[in-house]
C-alpha cells in the first residue's frame, strides 16, 4: 500500500541544486566540487571528471544496464536481472533450467557464452559535434530537410568515426537538440556467463517486493569479456582470450555504514525532467492510466498463452517480467503524482516560468514556445492509438527485413539508420535471439488482442491502408480481421531459421515470394514510409522548438543563479548522496540496511519467498564469515542512499570515497519512483551490498576461482 507522503514542502518546488540530485557528466563535477565535499568525498575532483581514467574507465554499458570491470581479466559485475534474458533464458532447456540451479563456472572452460548480440561497451571518446551535426540548418530550414540534414550529418560523422569493426559510434543527443555529443566504443562481441545465483537469490521476492523495501535480494551476477589473441573484438571461439582491463574495481568487505558518502557510476537510460507543463498534464492525467492498462493487459495475454509444457512459459519469462516491472513502475508513479501534488507544484513553477517568458523573452522566443505547446497537444493525441498499432513481432520483423531489402537498392551512404552495413549484425542477431524468446501462436494471440483495442479508435487515428487489410473499418464482428491474420501466421516464414533464409533476399526475390506475410507487409510498406516520414518532418520541427525552449528555461534559471542538467540519455553519468534512511510516513521509518534474518523471516516455503535449505541453515548457525557488521549484528543484505538513478542504472557500480566496490545499485523505491519526472528529496536508491555479494560467492558457493581473481579490501 502507498500512503500518503508528507513533508511536501521538500519537494522541488524550485529547480535549486541539491546536493544529491542530478545525473551528471564527469566533466561537470568541478563546478559541484563544494557540495562534494559537504556530502563526504575526499578524493580529487579531477579523478572523477576523466571519462578515460580510473574509476570511470572501470565503467561499461551492456546496451540496456550498467556494469563495471572488477579484475584485469574481464570479470565484470552486474545485476542479476540484466542477465536473465542473454544468458540465463538463453542457456536454460528443460534439461537444465538456470533460473532454477543458478550458475558457477568453476573454471573459465565452463562459462557461458552470450544470447547472439550480446555485447560490453567501453567508452573510448567523447567529443562536442554540435556544429558538425548542424551545419547547413538554421531557424528557418524546412522541418523534413532539417531532419534529413542532421540525418545525413550523423551518418557521415559515424562512417568516418567507425575505422574499424570493433568501433560503434553514437550521437548523442543533449538539451532536446541544443547540443550534441559523438561517443566512441570498443564493442566487445565474446561476453559469458561465469556467475548467477539462483532465481531464489537473484530475484529473491519477486514482483511482489519490486520496488519496494525493506528489501532481500541478491540481485547480483559476474560476466567475463572476451577478445582475440590480438586483442581485438571478435565473436565467441574458444580460442579468444579475457579481455585485459587496465581499470578495474576492487571490492569492499567493510561495505559502507550509514551517513557514508556513495556515488553510482553508470548509464543511465532516461529521464523526464524537462517537460513542458503539458506533457507533465497528460501524463498525470491519462498517460500513467493508460500505460497501466496496457501493461496489465499484456501481463495477462503472457499468461493466457504460456505454459511449461511447450517451453513458452520459458521463452516469455523476459518479457512478461519486463511487463511486470514497467506495471508496477508506472502505478507508483501514478500514485506518486497524486501524493506528492506533481501538477499543482509543477503548475505553479511553469507560471513562474511563463512571467519570465512574458516579461524577458523575445517575440520570436514566444511564438516558438507557443508553437510547441501546441504541437505537443497534437502528438499526444495520436500517441495512445500508436501503442496498439503492430504489437506483432512477427510482422514487425518481417518489416525490418523487407525494408532492410528496400533499402540494400541504395548505395550504403543514403540507406535509412538501422539498415546500413553497419546494421546488418544487428539485425541478424535480432533474428537468431527469435530462437529463445519466440513463440507463433503466442506471438498472435497477442497481436489479435492488440488489434482489436486498435479497431476501437476513430478511423482518423488509425492508418488507412493497414486497417482496410486487416478489416478494421467494416462494422461487423471482429472475424474477418482474425481470419486474416490467422492466414498471415500460415506464413513459412515463423522461425529464425526461416527469417535467416530471405534477410539476405533481393527486394526483387521478396517480391516474388507467395507468402502470405511478406504479401501482407508489402501491402502496408508504403504507408508506413509515408508516417515516418510525417513523424520524421513533426519530430525534427519539435526537437527544434524544444531545443529553444530549453535556453528559455536555462535563462530563466540563470536569472535566479540556477542551473539545469541534461535529462539521462544513455550516456557515462554520475550521481553522488550518501547512505541514509528514510520516514515516509507519520511512525514509520526505513532503515538504512536489511539483513540475513530477513531473509529467513520473509521465508515462507511458498515462492517468490522459498529460499534453498543450505542457506537457511547458515543463517540460522549465524555463519556470516569474513562479513560480519557490527551495526546490523549480521551481514547486510541490502542497503539505501539518497542517490539519484533511473532506468539504465541497473548493475551500476556504488562506490565509496576510495574508489571501491561498495554494492550495485538496482531499484527504487515504488513511494518516490515519481522522482524519473522531477527530483524528489525523499527518494532512494536500493543497493545490494557488497558484503552479501562477497559471502555469497564465499560461505554459500565456496567459489575460491573467483574470490582469487578479485582484489578484496578489508
Amino acid at each position: 500500500m502507498i500512503y500518503k507522503l508528507l513533508l511536501l514542502f521538500l519537494l522541488t518546488i524550485n529547480l535549486d541544486i541539491i546536493a544529491d540530485e542530478g545525473m551528471w557528466e564527469p566533466y561537470e563535477l568541478p563546478k559541484l566540487e563544494s557540495e562534494l565535499r559537504k556530502s563526504g568525498f575526499t578524493k580529487g575532483v579531477s579523478e572523477l571528471s576523466n571519462l578515460f581514467e580510473h574509476p570511470m574507465s572501470a565503467i561499461v554499458s551492456l546496451g540496456g544496464c550498467s556494469a563495471a570491470f572488477i579484475s584485469p581479466e574481464g570479470l565484470i559485475a552486474t545485476n542479476y536481472h540484466c542477465i536473465e534474458s542473454s544468458f540465463l533464458q538463453y542457456n536454460s532447456s528443460d534439461k537444465q533450467n538456470l533460473f532454477e540451479t543458478g550458475f558457477l563456472a568453476r573454471s573459465r572452460d565452463e562459462e557461458k557464452k552470450s544470447a547472439p548480440g550480446g555485447r560490453v561497451y567501453i567508452t573510448i571518446e567523447s567529443k562536442e559535434i554540435t556544429n558538425e551535426v548542424l551545419a547547413g540548418i538554421d531557424d528557418n530550414t524546412e522541418s523534413l530537410k532539417r531532419s534529413k540534414l542532421i540525418e545525413d550529418n550523423k551518418k557521415r560523422i559515424i562512417k568516418e568515426c567507425e575505422n574499424s569493426e570493433e568501433i560503434e559510434c553514437r550521437v548523442r543527443t543533449f538539451f532536446s537538440g541544443e547540443s550534441y555529443k559523438l561517443e566512441k566504443l570498443f564493442r566487445i562481441k565474446d561476453v559469458r556467463l561465469v556467475y548467477a545465483p539462483p532465481a531464489y537469490v537473484g530475484e529473491f521476492g519477486g514482483e511482489i517486493d519490486n520496488w519496494m523495501y525493506p528489501r532481500h535480494t541478491g540481485d547480483f551476477a559476474l560476466l567475463r569479456a572476451y577478445v582475440g589473441k590480438d586483442k581485438s573484438s571478435k565473436e565467441y571461439s574458444k580460442n579468444n582470450i579475457p579481455y585485459k582491463s587496465n581499470s578495474y574495481l576492487k571490492i569492499s568487505a567493510k561495505g559502507v555504514n550509514d551517513g557514508d558518502f556513495v556515488m553510482v557510476l553508470g548509464y543511465p537510460g532516461r529521464t523526464n525532467r524537462l517537460l513542458t507543463y503539458n506533457e507533465i498534464e497528460y501524463d498525470v492525467n491519462i498517460g500513467f492510466n493508460e500505460s497501466i492498462k496496457f501493461l496489465n493487459q499484456g501481463i495477462k495475454l503472457i499468461e493466457e498463452n504460456t505454459d511449461e509444457k511447450s517451453g513458452t512459459k520459458l521463452k516469455y519469462r523476459g518479457r512478461k517480467s519486463g511487463f511486470e516491472n514497467y506495471y508496477k513502475k508506472i502505478s507508483g508513479q501514478n500514485e506518486g503524482a497524486k501524493n506528492f501534488e506533481l501538477l499543482k507544484t509543477e503548475k505553479a513553477k511553469w507560471e513562474e516560468f511563463l512571467t519570465f517568458v512574458e516579461k524577458n523573452a523575445s517575440e520570436q522566443e514566444a511564438k516558438y514556445l507557443q508553437e510547441l505547446l501546441a504541437l505537443i497537444d497534437e502528438s499526444l493525441a495520436e500517441d495512445l492509438a500508436q501503442r496498439y498499432y503492430g504489437n506483432s513481432t512477427l510482422i514487425s520483423m518481417a518489416q525490418r527485413i523487407y525494408r532492410n531489402a528496400a533499402e540494400n537498392t541504395k548505395p550504403d551512404s543514403e540507406r535509412k539508420p538501422g539498415y546500413q552495413n553497419r546494421d546488418q549484425e544487428r539485425l541478424s542477431n535480432s533474428i537468431k535471439r527469435m530462437d529463445f524468446s519466440f513463440d507463433s501462436a503466442v506471438d498472435k494471440a497477442i497481436f489479435l488482442n492488440r488489434l482489436e483495442s486498435y479497431k476501437n479508435f476513430s478511423k482518423d487515428l488509425r492508418r488507412p491502408v493497414f486497417s482496410k487489410e486487416l478489416f478494421l473499418d467494416e462494422s461487423f464482428a471482429f472475424d474477418k480481421a482474425q481470419k486474416k491474420v490467422d492466414q498471415i501466421y500460415s506464413s513459412n516464414f515463423t522461425t529464425s531459421t526461416s527469417m535467416l533464409k530471405i534477410k539476405d533476399m533481393s527486394l526483387k526475390e521478396l517480391n516474388s515470394l507467395n507468402d502470405p506475410l511478406i504479401a501482407f507487409v508489402r501491402e502496408i510498406y508504403e504507408e508506413s514510409l509515408k508516417y515516418e516520414e510525417k513523424y520524421e518532418k513533426r519530430n525534427a520541427r519539435r526537437q527544434f522548438l524544444k531545443s529553444n525552449f530549453i535556453k528559455l528555461l536555462r535563462k530563466y534559471n540563470n536569472s535566479v543563479n540556477r542551473e539545469i542538467y541534461a535529462d539521462a540519455n544513455g550516456t557515462l553519468r554520475v550521481t553522488y548522496g550518501n547512505v541514509a534512511g528514510i520516514s515516509l510516513r507519520d511512525g514509520s521509518f526505513y532503515k538504512p540496511f536489511t539483513t540475513l534474518e530477513g531473509i529467513a523471516e520473509k521465508h515462507t516455503g511458498v515462492n517468490p519467498f522459498n529460499v534453498g535449505k543450505n542457506l537457511l541453515e547458515k543463517i540460522s548457525k549465524k555463519e556470516y564469515g569474513d562479513y560480519f557488521f557490527e551495526s546490523v549484528n549480521s551481514v547486510p543484505v541490502n542497503f539505501i542512499s539518497t542517490l539519484d538513478i533511473t532506468n539504465g542504472n541497473s548493475g551500476s557500480a556504488t562506490i565509496n570515497s576510495n574508489f571501491e566496490l561498495v554494492g550495485l545499485a538496482f531499484d527504487g523505491m515504488i513511494e518516490t519512483i515519481i522522482a524519473d519526472y522531477k527530483y524528489i528529496p525523499q527518494a532512494r536508491t536500493i543497493s545490494v551490498d557488497s558484503r552479501y555479494l562477497l559471502w555469497t560467492l564465499d560461505e554459500m558457493e565456496k567459489a575460491s576461482n573467483i574470490l582469487d581473481e578479485i582484489t578484496v579490501v578489508y
